[in-house]
């Protein structure tokens, strides 16, 4: 794949320098239709350019490993960010690139008979935002592969639904005796909704895990509240665009092959060892459920907190744990894992920290400074997953354990199952 990029880069550039020659030496058009010619000569040497750039970051993410090692200069990364998307606004990443090693256990709880075994039945589902065909079949096909049988709720690609049949779907997917697991196809928005009129006592009755992230992260917590565990894990990409060692935890975890995860750690990271109960998923969907029915942070319990999101600028990021700080739900946590800030506007708007003690380097930095400084608990910044290329899944509403250290930090996942 390296060597394929490489072959990639020689060709774009010795276009992009036929082009930079071409506009250079070329003089002034003397009639119209030489003009024309030029025109279209140049035109078609840019194309090509961009084609290339697109061509080349679809294959670095498919190359991508866990590691901070880039497969491309920053200048190239930069020349190609401007091809394709013009004058769009910069968008910034954190968390996605943390170095990652996985080991996986075999799960031994008192749940071990809800994890998947060849032949089941999934019920393939989208219980918020509607996806298109391709990431359906995408998940049909991918789910085949792996040895299950899928099957499609009614109510999946259709041009629209009402409230009543996304419940319908999931009330199907729940009940039907033949069905071992619920498969998202996408998340999007809605699910707070569908949840409203969900009854909980379903969950508890039917014990089905439920597979998703982003606004699944709603069903996450009403399967929580009833004592059912669920997997935080990619969609329909998990079968078209996903790197390996992603896609080997995701179709394991379903196994009860359970990883844990030895991560690098940062200076923003705070030490310590914890353990409780795995909640959290997307920060701002997460927040729509503090108070709900489904709040699954309404507990005694000890809690392991994680938070993820996209396309939140640093305003509200901090709007957002806000909300959560005022509800108890961060000096309640026993620790809190922070995974992947993605599509973040480089712009911080009126937040920007000159009003807290100087401007913010990054989320984690205002995080640390305005979050946690005065909570004794272990912190973790970076854990790769979220809306980033690099998403690990986790087995929420089981035992967790954190522990970081100064150069690394263990997040352990299924442990003390025997209770």
């Amino acid at each position: 794949m390296k060597r394929l990029i490489t072959v990639l880069w020689t060709f774009v550039f010795t276009t992009l320098a036929t082009a930079c020659s071409h506009q250079g030496s070329v003089r002034k058009p003397q009639s119209e239709e030489e003009r024309t010619e030029k025109k279209l000569i140049f035109t078609t040497l840019w194309i090509v350019i961009v084609t290339g750039f697109a061509i080349i970051n679809r294959l670095r993410r498919r190359a991508k490993p866990i590691s901070n090692h880039k497969l491309w200069p920053v200048f190239a990364q930069q020349v190609c960010d401007s091809a394709v998307n013009g004058n769009q606004k910069k968008l910034l990443t954190e968390g996605e690139d943390t170095r990652c090693e996985v080991v996986y256990k075999p799960y031994i709880g008192k749940n071990k008979d809800m994890f998947l075994n060849e032949g089941d039945k999934i019920a393939v589902i989208s219980p918020s935002s509607l996806p298109g065909r391709e990431q359906t079949e995408a998940v049909m096909n991918g789910l085949k592969d792996w040895g299950y049988e899928p099957v499609e709720g009614k109510h999946v690609c259709v041009e629209s639904c009402s409230l009543e049949d996304v419940l319908e779907d999931l009330e199907w997917a729940l009940e039907d005796p033949e069905i071992k697991a619920i498969f998202c196809v996408r998340g999007g928005y809605g699910a707070s909704e569908i949840a409203d009129v969900l009854p909980l006592e379903m969950i508890r009755n039917t014990r089905k895990l439920i597979i998703g992230y982003s606004d699944i992260t709603v069903y996450h917590s009403a399967w929580i509240t009833n004592g059912v565990p669920s997997i935080h894990s990619c969609m329909s990409a998990t079968f078209s665009d996903f790197p390996e060692s992603c896609f080997e935890a995701e179709e394991k975890i379903l196994k009860g092959e359970i990883p844990d995860y030895t991560c690098e750690s940062n200076s923003y990271c705070q030490q310590g060892e914890a353990t409780g109960t795995l909640i959290g998923g997307n920060l701002s969907t997460f927040t729509a459920v503090i108070g709900s029915a489904y709040d699954c942070t309404k507990t005694e319990e000890p809690y392991i907190l994680f938070l993820e999101d996209v396309g939140e600028d640093i305003q509200h990021i901090h709007r957002y744990l806000t909300i959560l700080k005022h509800a108890g739900v961060l000096d309640k946590a026993s620790g809190i894992v922070f995974g992947e800030w993605t599509e973040l506007p480089s712009d911080m708007a009126d937040y920007s920290g000159s009003s807290r003690g100087g401007s913010y380097k990054s989320v984690a930095d205002m995080i640390a400074r305005q979050f946690i400084n005065d909570i004794d608990i272990p912190v973790a910044f970076g854990f790769p997953a979220g809306h980033g290329d690099i998403n690990y899944p986790l087995l929420m509403g089981e035992t967790a354990r954190i522990r970081v250290d100064h150069d690394h930090f263990t997040f352990a996942l299924g442990v003390d199952q025997v209770r």
